[in-house]
């Protein structure tokens, strides 16, 4: 307890301790930041920068670029991510945008081939890191996939039902889509587009070197025997869709080799030594797309039907 002796004592002190705190006060004012920029302070003294912090790019929330996607193990890292949810006409809008290539055909529209056009959007994007589809646009200006029934049993065709345009009959796709194969479907999406490729003339060394090649090795599957258009765009659609059903470079059944040159000349010739999946002969990683259809009916002759029918 204080004393009035005491008191007294810190009454005398309090003149320095104002003097101080008015010190204090000043060189607030003097340090504070003006309102006019909030960076900047007074003219004496200024405050410390601080430097900005670049701003890291929205990525897109898809895979990542080891993830694989419907019948790809390693696509490229996608670039933009599907629109779950959104309607057919947005779904269109945005997938034209992101290719550049214009979309044609009603398939496109109806609500019931979304997971037909989802297994397009992803093969495209699995493709994006490549000049594959640049190559197409630059030689073809008015290049188009088409979404719309196919006469005949074609899932898909290049130049046939629509000029200059890869059409793709996702009405029919339902079918192997239930089954499981939908690798399949991916090769199919760049089986066409190959046949487009093969025509550029950046494909021309390409595909010439590969006419050497199929006069030594012979066809490549069970399609088009005897062609050496539809061998090079299978050649190149099982490069891409390594997690299709019956892929002829997979392991089991591949012959002693037999289809190492061609993996090669894709890899090099076509791609820039990009690859979609382990090494030829290697298993890849097919967790995301199943390998074996399941059976549709008994009898083993629907089956073949089916494959058949695949098979373009």
């Amino acid at each position: 307890m204080y004393t009035p002796s005491g008191w007294s004592s810190v009454i005398a002190r309090l003149p320095r301790v104002a003097a101080a705190i008015a010190g204090l006060a000043t060189m607030a004012a003097t340090l504070a930041p003006t309102a006019a920029d909030g960076i900047t302070s007074s003219s004496t003294v200024q405050a410390p920068r601080v430097a900005a912090q670049p701003v890291r790019p929205v990525k897109a929330t898809g895979p990542s670029a080891a993830d694989p996607v419907l019948g790809i193990p390693k696509p490229c890292k996608p670039q933009h991510a599907w629109p779950a949810g959104a309607r057919p006409a947005e779904v269109k809008r945005q997938l034209a945008a992101n290719t550049g290539i214009p979309l044609v055909g009603a398939g496109w529209d109806d609500p019931k081939n979304a997971p037909m056009v989802k297994i397009i959007w992803e093969t495209l994007e699995a493709l994006d890191c490549t000049s594959y589809l640049d190559v197409v646009k630059k030689s073809n200006p008015g290049f188009a996939i088409n979404a719309a029934h196919i006469s005949g049993w074609a899932f898909g065709d290049w130049g046939l039902t629509r000029p200059n345009a890869v059409t793709l009959d996702v009405y029919k796709w339902h079918e192997p889509y239930k089954a499981g194969d939908r690798g399949r479907l991916v090769r199919l999406v760049v089986h066409e587009i190959g046949h487009a490729w093969s025509q550029t003339p950046q494909a021309k060394r390409a595909y010439d070197r590969f006419g050497q090649l199929y006069a030594r090795t012979g066809n490549f599957s069970d399609y088009g025997r005897g062609s050496v258009n539809e061998n090079f765009s299978e050649v190149v659609g099982y490069y891409v869709a390594r997690c299709a059903a019956g892929n002829p470079y997979a392991r089991a059944v591949r012959n002693k080799g037999q289809f190492d040159a061609y993996y090669r000349l894709v890899r090099d010739e076509v791609f820039a030594g990009r690859e979609f999946g382990p090494a030829v002969g290697q298993t890849p990683n097919c967790s995301l797309a199943p390998t074996r259809p399941r059976q549709l009916a008994q009898s083993v002759g629907a089956r073949r039907v089916l494959k058949e029918k695949l098979d373009h």
